[in-house]
C-alpha cells in the first residue's frame, strides 16, 4: 500500500463483500498510515464511481471474485487481498492521533453523500471507553453483522481486536438471516451482540421457545428506537444479558451517549437515551445555542473528542 501511495490523509477504498478480507484490509490500510473508505460493492455503478472519484481514490482493496465485476474508474490500482502473500511485521507507524482513520459517506438523504472524516483520537476514545465499561477481553466473541459502510463496524473490528477477542463473521449474503446468525453464534460461542435494535428483535423472534444458541452476555443496541419490551424479551432468552442503549452520529465517532437498560417499566413511552460517554458531551440547546431548561424541548448537540474533523473536501 505504501508503494502504491498510501500515506496519511490519503484514502484507500475497501470494496468487499462481508468476509475476513475486510478485516485484513482495514488493518492493513491503517498500518500503512492511510485512512480507509468503505464502499459497498452492491451500490449502483453511478454511485460507486462517484464515491471513488469524490474520495480521490487511487488504490482499492477488494476480493478476487469482485475484481472483474465492479465498475472501476480508470487509473485505479486494485489489490485483491485474498490473493496477496502473507506479509511480515507491521511497519513503523507514520500517522499521528490527529490523522484520519476512516471516512464514511452518509446516505445523501439531503443531497449528495458527504464523507465524514474521523481521526484516530476520536475513534480510539470511543472504542476504549466501551471496552473498559463492559470488560471486553480475549474470551469475547463478537458477531459482526453491520456493513463496513456503517460505523458500528468500526467497533466490531477495532474494539474486538483491541480486547484480544475474536470477530465472528456471517457468510456474505446471510447478514439478514436470523437462522444463520443463531447457527454462527452456537458454533462460536458468541458473547457480544452489536446492531440496530431491529436485528436483535429478529433474532429474539426466531429463538423464542427454543434454547439460546450461546452464552450472550452483552447486547449493544444503537441507530434506531429500541422497542420497550425488547430488553426483557432478550434477557428471557439470555439470562444475565446486559442490554445497552447507545446513540450518536456518524459525525461523532460511532457513539457519544449510552444507557445501560436495567429495569424496564412497561408503561414507559421509550427507553432512556442516556448520558455522555467519556471525553464527550451532550447538550440540549435552543436555536441560539443557549441551554434549554429541564423538560423543555430543544436541539441535541454533541461535543468532545469524538467530533469529526469535518466533511471530506469541505472542512470548516
Amino acid at each position: 500500500l505504501r508503494e502504491a501511495g498510501a500515506w496519511p490523509s490519503r484514502l484507500v477504498c475497501v470494496a468487499m463483500e462481508k468476509g475476513w478480507e475486510q478485516v485484513a484490509a482495514v488493518v492493513g490500510v491503517l498500518a500503512s498510515g492511510a485512512a480507509y473508505l468503505p464502499v459497498d460493492p452492491a451500490l449502483p455503478p453511478e454511485r460507486f464511481r462517484y464515491l471513488l472519484a469524490s474520495g480521490e481514490v487511487s488504490v482499492v482493496l477488494t476480493q478476487s471474485w469482485l475484481e472483474s465485476q465492479l465498475p472501476w474508474p480508470d487509473g485505479v490500482t486494485r489489490l485483491a487481498v485474498d490473493t496477496l502473500p502473507p506479509g511480515g511485521a507491521l511497519p513503523h507507524p507514520v500517522q499521528t492521533p490527529d490523522d484520519l482513520a476512516y471516512v464514511i459517506y452518509t446516505s445523501g438523504s439531503t443531497g449528495q453523500p458527504k464523507g465524514v472524516m474521523i481521526d484516530h483520537r476520536g475513534a480510539l476514545n470511543t472504542v476504549l471507553d466501551v471496552n473498559r465499561r463492559f470488560e471486553m477481553g480475549p474470551a469475547d466473541r463478537v458477531l459482526a453483522l453491520s456493513s463496513l459502510s456503517f460505523d458500528l463496524s468500526v467497533w466490531d473490528v477495532f474494539g474486538t481486536l483491541a480486547a484480544g477477542g475474536a470477530i465472528v463473521l456471517p457468510d456474505a449474503g446471510a447478514e439478514r438471516d436470523p437462522g444463520h446468525w443463531a447457527a454462527r453464534m452456537a458454533a462460536t460461542g458468541t458473547t457480544v451482540w452489536n446492531s440496530v435494535p431491529a436485528l436483535l428483535e429478529l433474532l429474539v423472534e426466531g429463538l423464542e421457545g427454543r434454547d439460546a444458541p450461546s452464552a450472550l452476555r452483552l447486547a449493544l443496541l444503537s441507530g434506531d428506537w429500541i422497542p420497550v419490551p425488547l430488553p426483557d424479551r432478550a434477557r428471557a432468552l439470555f439470562p444475565g444479558l446486559r442490554v445497552v442503549s447507545l446513540g450518536g452520529a456518524t459525525e461523532a465517532s460511532i457513539w457519544s451517549i449510552l444507557h445501560e437498560v436495567d429495569r424496564v417499566d412497561p408503561a414507559w413511552p421509550s427507553i432512556p437515551y442516556g448520558r455522555a460517554m467519556a471525553n464527550q458531551s451532550v447538550h440540549v440547546f435552543d436555536r441560539f445555542f443557549e441551554d434549554r431548561p429541564d423538560w423543555v424541548p430543544g436541539r441535541l448537540h454533541i461535543g468532545g473528542s469524538g467530533l469529526a474533523r469535518g466533511y471530506w473536501k469541505d472542512e470548516p
